[in-house]
């Protein structure tokens, strides 16, 4: 009965949990913990993810047509374990497409993988600036802040699905912290990132009420030489003097289907 109330509360957990919560309850054999877990999953009381993960499945449900929640499976399969990129948008609303990749940072030697369909992508990057908490299902999960996500997709577009799908994503969020984005861009110490987020906020300086002084910040740390927005693809483009960045014509006339971009 005690079990049956751990996964009810826990529609995704860790075996670590699991064995946590048994040793709580006087059971402390791990082998007897591992003989129970494949018991509850032969009868279709759980489902095995990956190696270490697993999904409580619903009474009602049925084992073999269950969808687990991919964002607990992607904000649960490691303890530092974060959402983030175009995941993070999703998560709190603001994608303006669908995928099926779920992206997440952790510091944890964790090989992508697919589960029912859904491809997720383990990136190793920093987790102690700008993370916020969402609940799904009942279970908190870490995910990057609107503003530090505005960042790391305009430092990586190909986490994003591209400039058509970012640039459609942020003109749905109807609030940033320029304060916060300057701060974290400052931090990465990356010149062409700050003249890629000065180029987009000058672009949409009304809708974020950036300030004068914001953008003169972000002026005074861009590049002293010519770079390219696309840095990998070096595309062709014009020069947006202000911010010493070449930007390719497609994105200065946001002709998207011109880029021929996918996900």
């Amino acid at each position: 009965m005690k079990t049956n109330k751990f996964f009810a509360s826990h529609p995704v957990f860790t075996k670590k949990e699991f064995i946590a919560f048994q040793k709580q309850a006087g059971s402390a054999n791990l082998m007897s913990i591992s003989a129970l877990l494949h018991y509850h999953e032969k009868v279709g009381n759980i489902l095995h993810i990956r190696r270490g993960l697993y999904a409580s499945i619903p009474i009602s449900s049925e084992s073999n047509i269950f969808q687990v929640n991919p964002y607990l499976i992607a904000g649960r399969i490691a303890a530092d374990s974060v959402l983030a990129y175009h995941t993070a948008l999703d998560a709190q609303g603001f994608a303006y497409s669908v995928f099926h990749k779920y992206s997440f940072i952790t510091k944890q030697a964790i090989r992508p993988f697919e589960f029912q369909g859904i491809y997720y992508q383990p990136i190793k990057k920093r987790s102690d600036y700008g993370i916020v908490t969402i609940n799904r299902e009942g279970l908190d999960i870490k995910v990057t802040s609107l503003e530090r996500t505005f960042v790391d997709l305009l430092d990586h577009p190909e986490y994003g699905g591209g400039w058509s799908e970012i640039w459609s994503s942020f003109a749905l969020i109807p609030l940033l912290n320029i304060d916060q984005i300057i701060e974290y861009a400052f931090l990465l110490n990356n010149a062409t990132l700050v003249a890629k987020i000065g180029f987009f906020l000058e672009q949409h300086r009304g809708k974020f009420l950036v300030s004068k002084q914001q953008l003169s910040l972000l002026q005074s740390k861009k590049p002293l030489h010519k770079h390219y927005l696309e840095r990998d693809k070096r595309t062709s483009g014009q020069l947006v003097k202000k911010w010493n960045l070449i930007v390719p014509e497609y994105i200065l006339k946001q002709q998207w289907e011109e880029s021929n971009e996918v996900f």
